[in-house]
Formats: C-alpha cells, sequence, structure tokens
C-alpha cells in the first residue's frame, strides 16, 4: 500500500507514539514467514507502519481511541497484504525446479560442461522429428531450456503460458524416459 498523503505534525506524533501496535499484531496475529519473499519480519513490520500511517490519516477522535482503531487497521492491512503475496505465490511457477526436474529426468547433471549441454540439445532437437503434438512442443521446449533459456521466456517464444508449457515438458519427458534410442545416445554423450 501507498501512503499519498503527508501526515501532519499530529498524525507524525500518533504514529510514533504507537509503533508498538505494528509489533503486537505481528506477535500475537500475524505469523512472518522468511522463506517466503514479502513475509519476512521487517517486510511485514514496514508494511503495518504504513498501515499505521493509514490509521492516522483517517482517524477521527471522536469515535473513539486512537490504538485500538490502529490496532483493527494495521491488523486488517496485514492479513489483506499477506493474502496478496500468497495469492501471487500460489500462481507462480517455481522455475527452478521445473528446470531442474527436467534435467534431472533426463539424467543430465546441472554440473555438465557446455558440449555436453549443446551435445543434449541438439539430441533433443533431433527427437523432436519423432514426435508430433503436444509431444512434439514439449520437445522443443525442453531443448530451448537445456540450451539455457528459462521457462518464461519458452512460453513467451511459443506463444503459450507458463503452465502449459510445462505441461508439455513433463509429457515430453515421459515419452523420452521411455525412448531406448534417444536415452542410449544421450548417455554416449
Amino acid at each position: 500500500m501507498k501512503c499519498v498523503k503527508r501526515l501532519t505534525a499530529d498524525q507524525q506524533r500518533l504514529v510514533e507514539e504507537n509503533l508498538t501496535i505494528v509489533e503486537r499484531v505481528l506477535r500475537f496475529d500475524i505469523s512472518a514467514n522468511p522463506c517466503v519473499a514479502g513475509l519476512g519480519y521487517e517486510d511485514l513490520y514496514q508494511e503495518g507502519c504504513v498501515w499505521l500511517c493509514n490509521a492516522a490519516l483517517t482517524f477521527d477522535p471522536a469515535r473513539g481511541s486512537f490504538a485500538s482503531y490502529a490496532r483493527r487497521v494495521v491488523q486488517n492491512g496485514l492479513v489483506g497484504y499477506c493474502r496478496s503475496l500468497t495469492g501471487k505465490q500460489s500462481r507462480m511457477t517455481p522455475l527452478a525446479e521445473i528446470e531442474s526436474t527436467a534435467l534431472a529426468a533426463l539424467e543430465v547433471q546441472h554440473s555438465v560442461s557446455c558440449n555436453a549441454e549443446c551435445e543434449t540439445s541438439l539430441l533433443l532437437t533431433a527427437a523432436e522429428s519423432q514426435y508430433s503434438g503436444v509431444t512434439r512442443k514439449g520437445v522443443h521446449a525442453l531443448a530451448l531450456q537445456v540450451s539455457g533459456m528459462p521457462l518464461t521466456a519458452v512460453a513467451v517464444r511459443m506463444s503459450a503460458p507458463p503452465n502449459h508449457v510445462s505441461a508439455w515438458i513433463s509429457r515430453a519427458v515421459h515419452k523420452l524416459r521411455n525412448n531406448e534410442s534417444f536415452l542410449s545416445s544421450l548417455h554416449e554423450n
């Protein structure tokens, strides 16, 4: 959330005097998760401070105490922020996992030399002609990935969503695992 308006001197004083509200909300109502980007304690504290400023901007002294109002605003703001981040996280495809899974499925190590990567890419390109439809698209996408292109770039190049491309790759890997000629050529290199 962005704070658009500037705080007055009284509003700044309210915020400074009530910074412990953010700490209390983080301690009792929100669980920080340093393993998720944006959900570490420091990130949540900063976002909570922005919400505290928002509470100071919108506070009406005639309606009650600032502390109870601010606690509710900070808590609701942080819950919304966490939901927003976790919603984005659930829609993301972990590229590192897809790339490593695809390479591991073909029994290729990440530490292979550039020549081996180039040879694997050439083998995949040659194997592409043996297949049709989704499997062919998957072999082509896998060849692009092995050559160093990230999944999102492959998806853009193939004019398809990344989750479709990863499904194609999964299908291709399944077929290639059962392709004896491909596997023997792969192991020779």
